[in-house]
């Protein structure tokens, strides 16, 4: 199958011409939803895949992520769980393009678990091309997502606000602003042993923050090792979130590329729980070509 696909995120475009899961050519840049007034969209886009689309004009167009919010290009409505491939085919949100061609945006998905709702946009093609059938899978990222797959289906997710919290805490705090860089690695297996997945100092995550903050201060944790610390504090607090939210796993898929992946490989096998890894890129382009085959079929 060969296609053109726009993973269109917060902070940056990236557009790939496909053929057969290999990316032939690729254009991307920092134009993201974030930085873009209403009616700009369509010109960054032929600027990214014109020249493609000018030299094969019945080249399928997919675009996921951001493209379908609300500060995209076009309002993609959310799709309901479970879902699997066939639902988020047939919610795809077509888009003129002008000489009689269009293009598709994927939909979002949408959960409603204890009158609680949730929502991802771009996750859920992974999880298709992840091709987990049943269990459960983890997408790290600054909204890291926990799905559980039953049959195929998404059936539920959780999010968490672990990579923005880490952030803010870095950039924003007086508890992350004495880290220092080279980071010492080793700080993030003693933040992990700070969390409740591991069992913890038992104050919850309001004061094991703070208690870093001490920490540092009096020379217990130095500042090499505060950086990473706080990640596997924040990493292991996340994981106990989703094994309360799912219940406890023998295994877990991690869609992400290394160094991240390696880090819950880590939190995971400190567990006694085994971890897969797939490739963010893999599996994006994998989950796009199914979604593209149902919609066709």
């Amino acid at each position: 199958m060969r296609f053109v696909a726009v993973d269109w995120g917060t902070s940056r475009i990236r557009a790939l011409l496909v053929e057969n899961g290999r990316v032939l050519a690729r254009s991307e840049s920092d134009e993201g939803v974030s930085r873009l007034k209403p009616g700009q969209h369509e010109a960054i886009f032929a600027r990214h895949c014109g020249a493609w689309l000018a030299a094969e004009p019945d080249l399928p167009v997919v675009l996921v992520g951001m493209a379908g919010s609300r500060e995209g290009w076009a309002p993609a409505p959310y799709a309901e769980c479970p879902a699997g491939p066939d639902r988020i085919a047939a919610a795809l949100t077509r888009i003129d393009l002008g000489a009689g061609r269009e293009a598709a945006i994927v939909p979002g998905l949408l959960c409603l678990r204890n009158g609680q709702a949730d929502v991802m946009r771009g996750e859920e093609t992974h999880l298709v091309g992840a091709e987990v059938p049943d269990g459960l899978v983890c997408l790290p990222g600054t909204h890291c997502k926990w799905a559980l797959m039953r049959n195929g289906e998404v059936v539920s997710f959780a999010t968490f606000l672990t990579g923005e919290l880490y952030a803010l805490l870095r950039e924003h705090s007086m508890v992350g602003r004495p880290a220092t860089e080279p980071a010492d690695p080793a700080g993030f297996a003693e933040g992990l042993a700070a969390s409740s997945l591991r069992g913890g100092g038992g104050g919850g995550l309001l004061h094991e923050l703070f208690a870093a903050r001490a920490a540092t201060l009096t020379g217990r944790l130095g500042p090499e090792r505060l950086g990473p610390y706080l990640s596997g504090l924040l990493t292991g607090e996340e994981i106990a979130g989703a094994f309360r939210l799912f219940g406890r796993p023998d295994r877990v898929a991690i869609v992400a590329d290394p160094p991240r992946a390696e880090l819950y490989r880590e939190a995971l096998a400190a567990e006694g729980i085994a971890a897969e890894t797939r490739g963010q890129e893999d599996t994006l382009l994998a989950g796009l070509a199914v979604i593209l085959a149902r919609s066709e079929g």
